[in-house]
This record gives structure tokens, C-alpha cells and sequence, in this order.
């Protein structure tokens, strides 16, 4: 199966560049020419955008500070994309940050705000479980053997254990094989001090090898679906870009919101300020530190490549893996639009998994 992924043009070769700000300037060509090539592919076959759950994170974080409001957390929503793409005319099927959240509770933030406020209100005030990654796929008609690859953004709060087995767990998807980037992988499982609080302790121990693909940089998948190194928020961040016949879109966690990359657009309190005081054209969600100067760039790249929305031209058709939702407990921190979600086609059964079976 790997045999057809190849890289998009121009991407790799801009980010040899040492220096961060000419880094910067190569990538920005380097983003609109990969956009076109990616688009003159066609589009892909099918996606669907699934609501897994809304959960508490950090206010401070998810702008990186410039929001004003004396709530302590805002409230996201983790969700997960189905994409069907052709391969040598066969439809293949990725499931893109398939959050498996009750394992990813383990992750010594969650852990500790449930420590804090207890269950009832960890599960009943400040969550809100909108479906599991098993019942949204049986709800598309999809079983667990139609599942050809599971990717993340990153790795944060992952434990990928019981889609592919490890530690005496059982593989949910029989088929499916893991995409990530080769310094994601190598840096999950050698974590330094000031990442684990974001991390599944072991959530990919035991993992088989034969289960995973090292990837190393951007990859096409196929007609209309691509996968982007976005390094920054994490080293082997990446960006899920798919292609309509009308216009691209582009997921990742990078921004918790799509006026994360059109901040003078912002109404949040604070946001507009902020990114003209310090001259931003984009603002982070900024809860590591490991590389900031290329998630800010990451960002400016995945901003060229999914350009305008069709639907809010002012806006970028850039959509939050975890995207920025409106809560009581958050006065003052809603989003100032909400674009229409990744949805295309038909998503349907592969031959290839019927044959399989």
C-alpha cells in the first residue's frame, strides 16, 4: 500500500533552509505551488467529519495568552475525520485523530483535573461524549476491517494500544496500519520532562513494528488527500489536506480555531490586540514550547494551502482537529464563526476490505 505515497513539491526543499525567517519566506512559495499541484489531482472520493468529544483545556494556552477572560479553561471539540481516497483504483480508507478518549484520560492533565473535580463533574459538567470512534464507523456503514491506516496531528493524549494492539491488548482494526512521523514516534516513546504531561504514559508500548509507517515529511496519498509535515507543536506535527472539486481543507491542531490564522478578524477579547501589537499573523495554540518559530510557520503553510473559505471569505478553510466551542463556562471565549465541516461524498465500504474478508 505504501508504494504510491510520494511527496509534494517544493515543501521539503524549502524547509533546508536554516535560517527561520527565509525559512519562512521559501515556504510560503513552496505552500501555494504543493497547492496547486495537490489540486490539479483531483479530489478525493469521500470524507466526513465525526464529533467525538468536547472537553476542558487551558485558556491560557489556546491562544497563547492574548484571550481575555476570567474563565481558566476553554471548551474544544476533538473530532475525526474519515477519508476515502483511490489507490490504483481502489478506495482506501484513513481515519485521521480517531481519539480513542476514555484510554486518553490517562494522560496526566486529564488525570489530574479529574483528580480535581472528581467524576461527576469531569463527566457530566465539563465533558460532553458526542459518539466513540466504533459508533460513528457504524453509523457510515463502515466495520473495523474497512480501515486501512489511523493518523494524529500528534501525539498528544494518544493511546493507540487499542486500535492496534500492544501490552496485551487486542487490535480493534485488524488491517489498519499507523501514519506518523518518524520524530513523532521516536520522541513519544523518549519523552523529556516538560512533555509528559501531554502524553499517555506507554500509549505506544508494545505496539507491533509491522503495525506502523515512518513517515518523513509530506506525503500524497492519493487524489485529493495529502498529508503535510507541520513540525512546531510537537517535532512530527502534520496537517490533514483534502480536496473537494470546490476548495481545500485543512486539519490540524495548531489553531483551536480558524481566526487563529485571520486574528484581526477575531471578536474573542484581546485576540485582535494582541496580533497587532506584536505584529502576528497567526496565533499559536501554544502549549509547548518545543518549536515555536516553526509552528508559527506551519501555520502560515497551512493557511496558503487551504486558502479562503467559500463559505466566509475574511476566514481561512482551516479546521481544528480540536476546534473552539462555545460553553457557559467560557464567557468571552466562543468562536466568531464556525465553518461548515469537512464533508464530501459518500463514504462507503472498500472492494479491497470486502475481499480481505
Amino acid at each position: 500500500m505504501i508504494s504510491i505515497f510520494r511527496s509534494l513539491p517544493s515543501l521539503a526543499e524549502a524547509r533546508t533552509e536554516r535560517v527561520p525567517g527565509l525559512r519562512l519566506q521559501h515556504l510560503r512559495r513552496a505552500a501555494l505551488e504543493a497547492r496547486e499541484a495537490f489540486t490539479a489531482g483531483g479530489p478525493v472520493a469521500a470524507v466526513a467529519t465525526c464529533d467525538l468529544i468536547t472537553f476542558p483545556y487551558p485558556a491560557q494556552f489556546a491562544f497563547s495568552g492574548a484571550a481575555l477572560s476570567p474563565a481558566p479553561y476553554v471548551m474544544m471539540t476533538n473530532r475525526m475525520q474519515v477519508v476515502q481516497f483511490l489507490d490504483g483504483g481502489e478506495r482506501r480508507t484513513l481515519l485521521f485523530n480517531p481519539s480513542d478518549y476514555e484510554r486518553g484520560q490517562a494522560a496526566p492533565f486529564f488525570r489530574s483535573l479529574r483528580e480535581r473535580y472528581g467524576n461527576f463533574v469531569s463527566d457530566k459538567v465539563m465533558s460532553t461524549r458526542h459518539g466513540s470512534v466504533q459508533s460513528h464507523l457504524a453509523a457510515l456503514g463502515l466495520t473495523p476491517e474497512d480501515v486501512d491506516y489511523i493518523a494524529f496531528d500528534h501525539l498528544h493524549v494518544q493511546d493507540v494500544r487499542g486500535w492496534l494492539g500492544g501490552e496485551g491488548a487486542s487490535a480493534y482494526f485488524p488491517r489498519a496500519k499507523l501514519l506518523v512521523q518518524r520524530t513523532e514516534w521516536e520522541g513519544a516513546k523518549n519523552l523529556h520532562p516538560m512533555q509528559t504531561v501531554w502524553y499517555v504514559p506507554n500509549g505506544t508500548a508494545g505496539v507491533p513494528e509491522d503495525r506502523v509507517i515512518l513517515l518523513d515529511g509530506d506525503v500524497w496519498l492519493g487524489p485529493g488527500a495529502a498529508i503535510l509535515y507541520t513540525p512546531g507543536h510537537t517535532l512530527g506535527n502534520m496537517s490533514l489536506a483534502v480536496a473537494t472539486d470546490r476548495e481545500v481543507f485543512v486539519v490540524s491542531e495548531n489553531g483551536v480555531a480558524t481566526e487563529s490564522y485571520t486574528p484581526l478578524q477575531s471578536g474573542i477579547p484581546g485576540l485582535r490586540n494582541f496580533a497587532e501589537h506584536m505584529g502576528l499573523e497567526v496565533v499559536l495554540n501554544g502549549n509547548t514550547r518545543e518549536h515555536s518559530l516553526d509552528q508559527y510557520s506551519s501555520m502560515v503553510v497551512e493557511k496558503l494551502f487551504a486558502g479562503p473559505s467559500l463559505v466566509e471569505g475574511a476566514y481561512v478553510n482551516f479546521h481544528p482537529s480540536s476546534l473552539l466551542a462555545t460553553s457557559i463556562l467560557a464567557p468571552g471565549l466562543s468562536p466568531t464563526v464556525v465553518l461548515p465541516a469537512p464533508n464530501f461524498g459518500d463514504v462507503r465500504p472498500s472492494t479491497a476490505s470486502r475481499r480481505a474478508a
